[in-house]
């Protein structure tokens, strides 16, 4: 049986991701919505494979342990990890703070670290597979200054990643989409009508 983890099952990808693996075995991370998380389980339970789901908050080291630890002691193997969480609060750099920066940087960028960190025994273990979820808005520059700067160093990051276990077996991606259906996509168009 096929084991899989998705962080940020809740959200738009996230979920669609989870939805996908509906004939394995999952377990997948919420942050604050439990309720999501409820009926995610729910209807995407089926006899070829169990979804779980476990909240986590990827800005705190020992919550990503902890996630890592209750996922691989309930998958027979993590085959995969598919890194989903992500954040965007979309201002203009001039009227920003260190704190909105450093907190979409923190989520998309460190967060991500933590993740891979945390999996990576594992993924040896099983030689799987690490794909991380980054935009277009990583080499196109688009959205704002906080995000585009985050999701272009997670590209570096993968690559670097990638050289770095790649010798162990452990295969690391980078996705980026476009613009997607998602709620956190309204935030992005908003944002970029209201400055033109």
């Amino acid at each position: 049986m096929t084991g899989v983890v998705v962080t940020g099952g809740t959200g738009g990808i996230g979920r669609a991701v989870v939805e996908h693996y509906a004939d394995a075995d999952v377990v997948c991370s919420y942050h604050d919505n439990a309720d999501g998380a409820d009926a995610l389980v729910e209807a995407t339970d089926s006899p070829e494979g169990q979804t779980v789901a476990s909240a986590m908050d990827v800005t705190n080291r020992d919550s990503v342990e902890r996630f890592a630890e209750e996922a691989a002691a309930t998958l027979d193997a993590v085959d995969a990890v598919v890194h989903t969480v992500g954040i965007v609060e979309p201002e203009l750099l001039e009227e920003s703070t260190d704190e909105q920066f450093g907190r979409v940087v923190d989520t998309n960028l460190t967060g991500t670290a933590r993740v891979a960190r945390a999996f990576l025994p594992v993924l040896r273990e099983s030689a799987g597979s690490l794909v991380i979820l980054s935009s277009v808005g990583g080499t196109a520059g688009t959205v704002d200054t906080s995000y585009a700067a985050s999701k272009a160093g997670l590209h570096g990051f993968v690559r670097a990643l990638a050289r770095e276990v790649g010798p162990d077996g452990v295969r690391v991606n980078a996705l980026a989409p476009g613009p997607v259906d998602t709620s956190m996509n309204d935030v992005i168009v908003d944002h970029l009508e209201s400055t033109d």
